[in-house]
């Protein structure tokens, strides 16, 4: 396809249409607010406040990408956060070493979800839903509910600089690395490939397993990664921090136009999704709109996106059909 032909696709693509939502939202919510949104400061903090749900969107993308859902990332993100503090309440340590934890704590449990999506052949939603449930009754009943504080000089001294880069910095590197394997990578390729048709690529060598175990323990990762951010920016962990926001995240993946049934999906949309969520929040706080009218238009943006999303793959298919026909 040349440069030509990729503009065009472009300007046609649900994408373009988000952004230029995202665009027109920005400038009418900077003339309501009186220009208190397009402030800097205020730019940065939404920036800065989402970066977290941002990085848990991206594993979310992932396995949505391969045809599952996933509701247990809230779960395993705070599995992962409380552990960090532990250790760091403990031991000390640094932030390569809180890292890691969260990391391969996220990893671990986004491994359990994969072999019983893999092996019990039952809907993801369901399975996702029970150890979800597992999760946060266990790490309950082991922690008491307690929340952690307090921590060492090295985590809890903040500065908006050091905000910025840890919770944004943390987010760009891991966009970049989700761009690199969806759109570089043999097992990029391969998760488009089980989402789009799993018995089609199995025909073709795909090994599924292999597949799930990425997708799932990168998700789990990522929630490990955006707990720990999100514990950076609140100072504690608790184990209810996270609980709820399920489908705020989901809102933001759908929002990018990915497909629920699998096989498409980019991070760019994705980027997008988060934006249009954030500005769409912080506006309604702006103007001082109840939380419960910010989630009902919040809902309705998502259910129009929905709409839009199921009347372009209905198009699609017709002129796939056509074209088969002719």
């Amino acid at each position: 396809m040349n440069s030509k032909s990729k503009k065009k696709s472009f300007f046609k693509s649900y994408e373009f249409m988000l952004l230029c939502v995202v665009v027109v939202l920005m400038v009418v919510l900077s003339i309501v607010t009186q220009g208190k949104f397009i402030k800097p400061d205020n730019l940065i903090d939404v920036i800065t406040s989402y970066s977290a749900y941002g990085i848990i969107t991206v594993g979310c993308l992932f396995v949505i990408i391969s045809g599952g859902i996933d509701i247990s990332f809230m779960a395993v993100g705070a599995v992962a956060q409380y552990l960090a503090a532990l250790y760091m309440l403990n031991n000390g340590g640094n932030f390569v070493i809180i890292y890691v934890i969260s990391i391969v704590t996220g990893m671990v449990l986004g491994f359990g979800n994969a072999i019983l999506v893999n092996k019990l052949k039952v809907p993801t939603l369901i399975i996702t839903i029970a150890t979800m449930n597992i999760i946060y009754g266990l790490i309950m009943k082991l922690s008491g509910g307690v929340r952690l504080h307090g921590f060492p000089k090295w985590f809890s001294q903040k500065t908006d600089v050091s905000l910025f880069c840890v919770a944004v910095g943390t987010l760009v590197v891991v966009l970049i690395l989700a761009g690199f394997i969806l759109k570089k990578t043999k097992i990029g390729r391969e998760i488009y490939a089980i989402g789009g048709n799993m018995e089609a690529a199995k025909r073709c060598g795909v090994n599924v397993l292999k597949v799930h175990m990425f997708v799932y323990g990168f998700a789990g990762a990522m929630a490990g990664l955006g707990a720990l951010v999100k514990c950076y920016l609140s100072q504690q962990a608790a184990t209810e921090a996270l609980y709820g926001n399920e489908m705020d995240v989901l809102s933001m993946v759908v929002l990018g136009g990915v497909s629920l049934s699998g096989g498409k999906g980019n991070i760019f949309g994705t980027v997008l999704g988060i934006i249009l969520i954030g500005i769409l929040s912080n506006g309604m706080i702006l103007m001082g709109v109840s939380s419960y009218w910010q989630k009902l238009v919040i809902g309705i943006v998502i259910l129009i996106s929905f709409c839009i999303t199921g009347w372009r793959v209905e198009r699609i298919a017709k002129k796939e059909q056509k074209g088969e026909a002719i």
